[in-house]
C-alpha cells in the first residue's frame, strides 16, 4: 500500500469511498471541494493507492487551525476511509500515520477526529493508535445563505 497526495483525478475514486462513509457525493462535487483548499496550507489530503492494481482503497483529509485557548497549531483529521474490501490491509494505519506527520511537519500539538456514535469499530480501531476521548462534540446546522 502506497500513500500520496489526492489530486481532483482522483475524485471518481474517492466518491464512491465517501458514501460507503455515509456521505454520498459525486465527482464533480469533490473536484469543487479540491479547488476550494487548492493552494491551502491548512488544508491537506492523501489516497491509499494498492500496489498491484494501482487502485485507490482509501482517502484520508485533514486541516490546521490555530485555536485561541492554546499556542501552538491543532491538525484535525476531517476524513478517513478504507474500501471496505481493503480494511484490515494497514491502509487506514497508513493514512493516519500520514495525518498525524503532516500535523508534526505543520508544528500541531495535538490532532482530533470526530467519529459517530454509531461506527464503534472506528473508535475502538482510533483506541488502538492511541487516541482518547476527551470531550463531547456538539453540531448545529445553520441555514443555507
Amino acid at each position: 500500500m502506497q500513500i500520496r497526495r489526492a489530486v481532483p483525478a482522483d475524485s471518481p475514486a474517492v466518491a464512491p469511498l465517501l458514501g460507503q462513509l455515509g456521505y454520498p457525493t459525486t465527482a464533480a462535487d469533490l473536484d469543487a471541494r479540491f479547488a476550494r483548499v487548492a493552494g491551502s496550507p491548512y488544508d491537506a489530503a492523501w489516497v491509499a493507492v494498492d500496489g498491484p492494481s494501482g487502485a485507490v482503497a482509501g482517502f484520508a483529509a485533514g486541516h490546521v487551525r490555530s485555536p485561541f485557548e492554546l499556542d501552538a497549531p491543532v491538525a484535525e483529521l476531517t476524513a478517513l476511509v478504507v474500501d471496505e474490501t481493503q480494511r484490515g490491509t494497514g491502509a487506514g494505519r497508513a493514512l493516519v500515520a500520514t495525518v498525524e506527520d503532516w500535523a508534526i511537519a505543520h508544528g500541531c500539538v495535538r490532532i482530533t477526529v470526530s467519529s459517530a456514535f454509531r461506527r464503534e469499530g472506528a473508535h475502538a480501531f482510533y483506541e488502538r493508535l492511541g487516541y482518547e476521548q476527551r470531550a463531547k462534540k456538539f453540531d448545529k446546522s445553520l441555514p443555507a445563505s
